[in-house]
C-alpha cells in the first residue's frame, strides 16, 4: 500500500513539475493547513495569454459575466475595494475612489498611496510592490499597470498585517472569519496567483499565503463583492455588480464572436421545445444540461494532475486547459449551460402565466 502511494505520489509530482512549465490560465483546489484554496495561476512569461486589469469605461457597475461577455475575457475575478450601492454611506451609488494605473495612465485622488499598497507590473510583466516614500519609491515610473489596496500582507515572505492592526485600519468585518480574497507573486516573479481563501481570519491569512507558496502579497475586496469566473463559467456568483476587473484573455480567441453564435442557438433550443408540454420541455432542457455538464468534466480530467493524502483523499489537483480547440469547446458548453439555465426559467414562468389566465375569478 504505501509503494503504491510512493508511486502515486511520485507521479502526481512529475505531472505537477511539467504543467508548472506550461501553465497560464490554470485553477488550482488545494488545501494548505486545513484551509481551502481555490485559485487562478497565471504564467507572466506566457506567450498565448494576456493579463490585465479593467475598468468599467463608463463607470457603471455591471455583473462580472456581462463585463465578461462585452469582452474578450475567458477568466475574471472581482478586485478592489468600492462603495457599493446597496451600502447606505454611498448614497445608493456605485463609485470608487481606488487608486489604479492602466498602460502608464495613473488614474488617482490622491498623489499619497498613504496605507494602500500598489501591487503593480512593469511594462515587461515584471511584478513588484509600490509604496510612497515606503516601498521600491523610486519605481513609481516603471509601474505599467496595476491596482492599490490593503492591507499589505506578504513583503518578501514576510508578514506585514501587524502594522494595519496597530494603526486601527483592519475593522470588524475584516477582522471576521470568512471568505478572504487576495492577489499574489511567487519568489522567482515567475507566476501571479489571485482569489481565494475560504473561512478564515484576516490576521490568519499571510502566514497561510506564504505556505501555499506566496512571496508578495496584498488583499483584495470580498464578502458580497467576492466573484470568480473560470474559462467562462462562474465558481463563485457575486452578491452585487462591480466596476472592475481582474481578468485573463487567450489570444486567437474571439469570444465575443462566439456569444453572438450562441445566442442564436439559444434561439433554435427555444423553437424546437416551445409548442411541447412542459415536463418534457423541462426533460429536455435537463438532458441537455447533463450532457454540457459531462462534457466539462471529460474535459478538466483530460487536462488536469491530482494529489492524495495516504487515506487517498484528494488534497490537491489542478486544472491546465491551454489550447484553442478545447478552450473554445469549454466557452460554448458554459456559455450553453447558462443558456439552458435561464431556458428553463422562462418555460416554468411561462406556463405559471397560462395557469393564472386560465384560472377563474370566481
Amino acid at each position: 500500500m504505501k509503494k503504491t502511494f510512493k508511486i502515486l505520489f511520485l507521479l502526481s509530482f512529475i505531472c505537477y513539475f511539467f504543467i508548472n512549465e506550461v501553465s497560464a490560465n490554470n485553477f488550482i483546489d488545494k488545501i494548505v493547513n486545513w484551509y481551502k484554496f481555490r485559485v487562478i495561476k497565471y504564467d507572466l512569461k506566457s506567450p498565448d495569454f494576456e493579463f490585465k486589469i479593467w475598468i468599467n469605461p463608463d463607470w457603471k457597475a455591471t455583473s462580472l459575466r456581462e463585463l465578461m461577455e462585452k469582452n474578450n475575457w475567458i477568466s475574471a475575478v472581482n478586485w478592489v475595494y468600492f462603495c457599493p450601492a446597496d451600502y447606505r454611506e454611498c448614497k445608493w451609488t456605485d463609485f470608487t475612489i481606488n487608486e489604479r494605473y492602466v498602460e502608464w495612465k495613473k488614474i488617482a485622488w490622491y498623489d499619497d498611496t498613504w496605507d494602500r499598497v500598489v501591487f503593480a507590473l512593469d511594462k515587461t510583466n515584471n511584478p513588484f510592490l509600490f509604496q510612497t516614500n515606503k516601498i521600491n519609491p523610486d519605481k513609481e515610473n516603471q509601474i505599467f499597470k496595476w491596482l492599490w489596496n490593503f492591507p499589505l500582507l506578504l513583503k518578501d515572505w514576510k508578514n506585514v498585517i501587524e502594522y494595519y492592526f496597530e494603526v486601527n485600519l483592519i475593522d470588524s468585518k475584516m477582522k471576521a472569519k470568512i471568505q478572504r480574497n487576495f492577489i499574489c507573486s511567487d519568489k522567482e516573479k515567475r507566476y501571479l496567483y489571485f482569489w481565494y481563501v475560504s473561512d478564515i481570519e484576516m490576521n490568519e491569512l499571510p502566514y497561510n499565503l506564504a505556505l501555499f507558496g506566496c512571496y508578495d502579497a496584498i488583499n483584495l475586496d470580498a464578502w458580497k463583492t467576492s466573484s470568480m469566473i473560470y474559462n467562462s463559467r462562474y465558481i463563485v456568483w457575486p452578491g452585487r455588480d462591480l466596476l472592475d476587473a481582474i481578468i485573463v484573455e487567450r489570444k486567437w480567441l474571439d469570444t465575443k464572436d462566439l456569444v453572438l453564435k450562441l445566442e442564436k442557438v439559444r434561439e433554435k433550443i427555444y423553437k424546437q421545445i416551445r409548442f411541447k408540454p412542459i415536463w418534457k420541455q423541462i426533460k429536455t432542457l435537463d438532458n441537455l444540461s447533463k450532457k454540457l455538464t459531462n462534457t466539462r468534466i471529460n474535459i478538466y480530467e483530460l487536462n488536469s494532475v491530482y494529489l492524495f493524502d495516504e487515506n487517498w483523499k484528494k488534497i490537491w489537483y489542478e486544472i491546465n486547459v491551454n489550447s484553442i480547440n478545447n478552450l473554445t469547446k469549454l466557452y460554448i458548453i458554459n456559455y450553453l449551460d447558462k443558456v439552458v439555465y435561464e431556458l428553463k426559467k422562462k418555460v416554468i414562468q411561462e406556463d405559471e402565466d397560462r395557469k393564472s389566465i386560465d384560472e377563474p375569478l370566481f
